[in-house]
């Protein structure tokens, strides 16, 4: 039998598809704000791509974004783990993490991105490849973030960890995904989400299969291993247009239908003696696949992410910067930036309530 982490309070959740522009990072930060401002909860957001998106929104509501000679604040997550990489330390010692936290909203902290955190692809990759031999400082190394990951949530007591990844299927993105407990899959209505979803539950299971061989490797030399084995929370159909507000535009219905079909035949595993597709969570339902479905936002998002406010939290004032003469908009003009917020919180809502 394979020892494995137990008593783990803090839930680590990924949004993830290897098809770029799908809103991870920006679902992933108005998550994290509903989850803790208006929910109560505690909440770390991990940035893991090395593009550093979601570490930039995080830092928007303040002035420090904007100048080149400071440093942001917290240890990046390439700073933490380049001593575990280097093998100058078997594990990361918690303490020495500083987690940002932000300016605007109670109970949300930062393990910031770093530009460098790429080289990680290099020592991941060959910690994969080299976990299952003998070598020690490799095995080590394999399972460095989830330690580190569970050992963080321990000690600030996380109610939830969300990490933003990359939409790639390399090194970095395989340790994350295989360190989370739950997935949540953003999705656009188009020809190349309907590919990704028919080639991402194959890729997953078969992470999660060498995983566990590994795993095998790891216990009979006192090195504890964690479950690596995600499942699916829900799908997020994300930025479908409307035509006069209402009727969705018919080639998004006809996307959203093949992935739809798509989820089902190829995204989840229908037989578990396959070994195919992604297990799912029990409230998860095949046959309404889309947990929540975001309109088109417009404007919203660039003017939420210009003052780092969640979208369905912009202000009457943040309006001046969308309005052509620079007057905040009122009445009429205003509302249906109401209604917009108003959605897009009850979306997040439906999010909430899938990874309890």
């Amino acid at each position: 039998m394979m020892e494995r982490i137990s008593n783990i309070m803090v839930k680590i959740i990924s949004l993830y598809n290897n098809k770029g522009g799908v809103s991870k990072t920006t679902t992933t930060f108005n998550l994290a704000v509903y989850l803790s401002s208006i929910l109560g909860k505690k909440i770390l957001i991990v940035d893991c791509d090395p593009q550093c998106n979601i570490t930039e929104l995080f830092f928007s509501c303040s002035n420090i974004i904007d100048d080149p000679e400071k440093e942001l604040p917290g240890t990046s997550i390439y700073q933490a783990l380049l001593p575990r990489f280097r093998g100058d330390t078997a594990r990361i010692d918690p303490e020495g993490i500083q987690l940002s936290e932000h300016e605007k909203y109670k109970n949300l902290y930062l393990f910031k991105g770093d530009l460098e955190f790429s080289r990680a692809e290099t020592y991941l990759g060959t910690a994969w490849n080299q976990a299952i031999t003998e070598n020690i400082h490799e095995k080590n190394t394999y399972i460095a973030f989830n330690r580190l990951l569970e050992s963080l949530g321990e000690m600030h007591e996380f109610d939830y960890i969300l990490c933003d990844v990359g939409p790639s299927t390399g090194a970095i993105t395989r340790t994350v995904i295989l360190s989370s407990h739950e997935i949540l899959i953003p999705l656009i209505p188009d020809r190349f989400c309907y590919q990704a979803v028919k080639i991402l539950g194959n890729v997953i299971s078969e992470w999660i299969i060498m995983h566990q061989k590994i795993s095998e490797h790891l216990t009979p030399f006192g090195i504890e291993t964690f479950e690596g084995n995600p499942v699916l929370a829900g799908t997020i159909l994300q930025n479908f247009k409307v035509h006069s507000g209402s009727k969705v535009k018919e080639s998004y219905v006809k996307w959203q239908n093949k992935i739809a079909d798509s989820i089902k035949e190829y995204l989840i595993s229908t037989d578990p003696s396959q070994r195919t597709g992604l297990s799912i969570k029990s409230s998860f339902d095949p046959e309404n696949p889309f947990t929540a479905s975001i309109k088109d936002v417009a404007v919203l998002a660039p003017i939420a992410q210009l003052f780092g406010h969640a979208i369905f939290d912009i202000r009457q004032e943040h309006t001046k910067e969308a309005s052509s003469d620079g007057q905040m908009y009122y009445g009429s003009v205003w509302e249906p930036w109401v209604n917009r917020m108003n959605d897009y919180k009850e979306q997040m809502e439906k999010l909430a309530e899938a990874i309890r």
